[in-house]
Protein backbone atom coordinates (compact mmCIF):
# COMPACT_ATOMS: atom_id res chain seq x y z
CA UNK A 1 0.00 0.00 0.00
CA UNK A 2 1.38 3.36 -0.98
CA UNK A 3 2.72 5.58 1.79
CA UNK A 4 1.12 8.75 0.42
CA UNK A 5 -2.25 9.18 -1.27
CA UNK A 6 -2.49 9.01 -5.03
CA UNK A 7 -3.60 12.29 -6.57
CA UNK A 8 -6.80 12.12 -8.51
CA UNK A 9 -6.62 13.56 -12.03
CA UNK A 10 -9.32 16.13 -11.26
CA UNK A 11 -7.10 17.48 -8.45
CA UNK A 12 -4.09 18.03 -10.74
CA UNK A 13 -3.20 21.12 -12.76
CA UNK A 14 -4.29 20.82 -16.39
CA UNK A 15 -0.91 19.94 -17.93
CA UNK A 16 -0.17 17.36 -15.21
CA UNK A 17 -3.60 15.84 -15.75
CA UNK A 18 -3.04 15.64 -19.53
CA UNK A 19 0.42 14.08 -19.18
CA UNK A 20 -0.83 11.57 -16.63
CA UNK A 21 -3.84 10.64 -18.78
CA UNK A 22 -1.57 10.15 -21.81
CA UNK A 23 0.36 7.55 -19.80
CA UNK A 24 -2.73 5.74 -18.56
CA UNK A 25 -3.33 7.40 -15.14
CA UNK A 26 -0.94 4.90 -13.54
CA UNK A 27 -0.24 4.82 -9.81
CA UNK A 28 3.36 5.90 -10.36
CA UNK A 29 2.26 9.18 -11.91
CA UNK A 30 -0.57 9.76 -9.47
CA UNK A 31 1.88 9.31 -6.58
CA UNK A 32 4.56 11.53 -8.05
CA UNK A 33 1.98 14.20 -8.95
CA UNK A 34 2.11 15.13 -5.26
CA UNK A 35 5.32 17.02 -6.17
CA UNK A 36 3.28 19.51 -8.15
CA UNK A 37 6.06 22.04 -8.84
CA UNK A 38 8.40 19.53 -10.54
CA UNK A 39 6.04 16.82 -11.75
CA UNK A 40 5.17 18.22 -15.19
CA UNK A 41 8.82 18.83 -16.12
CA UNK A 42 9.70 15.35 -14.93
CA UNK A 43 6.88 13.89 -17.05
CA UNK A 44 7.98 15.79 -20.18
CA UNK A 45 11.53 14.49 -19.74
CA UNK A 46 10.20 10.97 -19.24
CA UNK A 47 8.11 11.17 -22.38
CA UNK A 48 11.23 12.15 -24.32
CA UNK A 49 13.21 9.29 -22.76
CA UNK A 50 10.56 6.74 -23.71
CA UNK A 51 9.87 8.00 -27.22
CA UNK A 52 13.24 9.09 -28.59
CA UNK A 53 14.16 7.32 -31.83
CA UNK A 54 17.88 7.37 -30.97
CA UNK A 55 17.79 4.07 -29.05
CA UNK A 56 15.77 1.16 -30.35
CA UNK A 57 12.74 0.36 -28.22
CA UNK A 58 14.17 -3.11 -27.58
CA UNK A 59 17.49 -1.72 -26.32
CA UNK A 60 15.71 0.84 -24.14
CA UNK A 61 13.57 -1.89 -22.56
CA UNK A 62 16.64 -4.07 -21.93
CA UNK A 63 18.17 -1.12 -20.07
CA UNK A 64 14.98 -0.43 -18.08
CA UNK A 65 14.50 -4.07 -17.09
CA UNK A 66 18.13 -4.52 -16.01
CA UNK A 67 18.03 -1.27 -14.01
CA UNK A 68 14.71 -2.25 -12.37
CA UNK A 69 16.10 -5.65 -11.41
CA UNK A 70 19.31 -4.22 -9.97
CA UNK A 71 17.38 -1.58 -8.03
CA UNK A 72 14.92 -4.16 -6.66
CA UNK A 73 11.93 -2.26 -8.05
CA UNK A 74 8.89 -4.52 -8.39
CA UNK A 75 6.78 -1.74 -9.91
CA UNK A 76 9.20 -1.06 -12.78
CA UNK A 77 9.65 -4.79 -13.38
CA UNK A 78 5.88 -5.30 -13.47
CA UNK A 79 5.25 -2.49 -15.92
CA UNK A 80 8.24 -3.01 -18.18
CA UNK A 81 8.02 -6.79 -18.40
CA UNK A 82 4.78 -6.19 -20.27
CA UNK A 83 6.21 -3.32 -22.33
CA UNK A 84 9.28 -5.36 -23.29
CA UNK A 85 7.08 -8.16 -24.58
CA UNK A 86 5.11 -5.73 -26.75
CA UNK A 87 8.37 -4.65 -28.44
CA UNK A 88 9.44 -8.23 -29.13
CA UNK A 89 11.51 -9.24 -26.10
CA UNK A 90 10.58 -12.85 -25.29
CA UNK A 91 10.08 -14.24 -21.78
CA UNK A 92 13.37 -16.20 -21.77
CA UNK A 93 15.29 -13.05 -22.66
CA UNK A 94 13.45 -11.06 -19.97
CA UNK A 95 14.25 -13.76 -17.41
CA UNK A 96 17.93 -13.64 -18.38
CA UNK A 97 17.99 -9.86 -17.87
CA UNK A 98 16.30 -9.97 -14.47
CA UNK A 99 18.52 -12.70 -13.03
CA UNK A 100 22.22 -13.35 -12.79
CA UNK A 101 21.98 -15.66 -15.80
CA UNK A 102 24.88 -16.33 -18.15
CA UNK A 103 24.04 -13.88 -20.91
CA UNK A 104 26.47 -15.56 -23.31
CA UNK A 105 23.97 -18.38 -23.82
CA UNK A 106 21.11 -16.01 -24.66
CA UNK A 107 20.29 -14.27 -27.90
CA UNK A 108 21.90 -10.90 -27.30
CA UNK A 109 23.94 -9.19 -29.97
CA UNK A 110 27.31 -7.67 -28.97
CA UNK A 111 25.81 -4.19 -28.52
CA UNK A 112 23.05 -5.51 -26.26
CA UNK A 113 25.57 -7.46 -24.21
CA UNK A 114 27.74 -4.37 -23.84
CA UNK A 115 24.81 -2.16 -22.76
CA UNK A 116 23.61 -4.78 -20.27
CA UNK A 117 27.11 -4.95 -18.81
CA UNK A 118 27.37 -1.16 -18.72
CA UNK A 119 23.99 -0.91 -16.96
CA UNK A 120 25.02 -3.53 -14.42
CA UNK A 121 28.40 -1.97 -13.75
CA UNK A 122 27.05 1.57 -13.46
CA UNK A 123 24.16 0.68 -11.16
CA UNK A 124 26.19 -1.62 -8.93
CA UNK A 125 29.50 0.26 -8.73
CA UNK A 126 28.45 3.81 -9.73
CA UNK A 127 31.24 3.78 -12.34
CA UNK A 128 32.00 2.27 -15.75
CA UNK A 129 35.43 0.96 -16.69
CA UNK A 130 36.98 2.70 -19.70
CA UNK A 131 37.13 -0.39 -21.96
CA UNK A 132 33.43 -1.13 -21.45
CA UNK A 133 32.46 2.51 -21.95
CA UNK A 134 34.54 2.63 -25.13
CA UNK A 135 32.86 -0.54 -26.41
CA UNK A 136 29.39 0.95 -25.90
CA UNK A 137 30.43 4.34 -27.31
CA UNK A 138 31.92 2.73 -30.42
CA UNK A 139 28.75 0.68 -30.96
CA UNK A 140 26.22 3.43 -30.28
CA UNK A 141 27.93 6.78 -30.88
CA UNK A 142 27.87 9.78 -28.57
CA UNK A 143 24.18 10.68 -28.71
CA UNK A 144 22.87 7.16 -28.07
CA UNK A 145 25.50 6.49 -25.38
CA UNK A 146 24.45 9.58 -23.44
CA UNK A 147 20.79 8.77 -23.97
CA UNK A 148 21.36 5.23 -22.64
CA UNK A 149 23.03 6.72 -19.57
CA UNK A 150 20.07 9.07 -19.12
CA UNK A 151 17.65 6.12 -19.26
CA UNK A 152 19.71 4.26 -16.65
CA UNK A 153 19.79 7.33 -14.42
CA UNK A 154 16.10 8.05 -14.85
CA UNK A 155 14.98 4.52 -14.02
CA UNK A 156 17.43 4.12 -11.13
CA UNK A 157 16.09 7.36 -9.64
CA UNK A 158 12.51 6.36 -10.30
CA UNK A 159 13.13 2.99 -8.65
CA UNK A 160 14.34 4.76 -5.52
CA UNK A 161 11.17 6.85 -5.40
CA UNK A 162 8.86 3.91 -6.12
CA UNK A 163 10.55 1.78 -3.48
CA UNK A 164 10.41 4.58 -0.90
CA UNK A 165 6.77 5.37 -1.63
CA UNK A 166 5.80 1.69 -1.86
CA UNK A 167 3.69 2.39 -4.95
CA UNK A 168 1.25 -0.40 -5.80
CA UNK A 169 1.48 -2.08 -9.19
CA UNK A 170 -1.62 -1.19 -11.15
CA UNK A 171 -4.05 -4.12 -11.39
CA UNK A 172 -4.86 -3.72 -15.05
CA UNK A 173 -3.41 -0.48 -16.37
CA UNK A 174 -0.11 -0.74 -18.18
CA UNK A 175 2.09 1.76 -19.92
CA UNK A 176 0.72 2.45 -23.38
CA UNK A 177 3.05 1.39 -26.17
CA UNK A 178 2.87 2.80 -29.68
CA UNK A 179 2.78 0.24 -32.48
CA UNK A 180 6.16 -0.85 -33.83
CA UNK A 181 7.06 0.96 -37.04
Amino acid sequence: MTRIPYRQPEDMPELARELTARQGNLNVYRALANAEKVFTGWMVAGDAALSSPVLSRRLRELIVLRTAYLMGCAYELGQHTDVAQTVGVDVDTINAIITESDWQTKQFDPTELAILRLTTELVTTRRVAAPLFDQVHTALGSEATVEALMVIGRYAGLALMLNALDVDLDDTARLPVAPTK
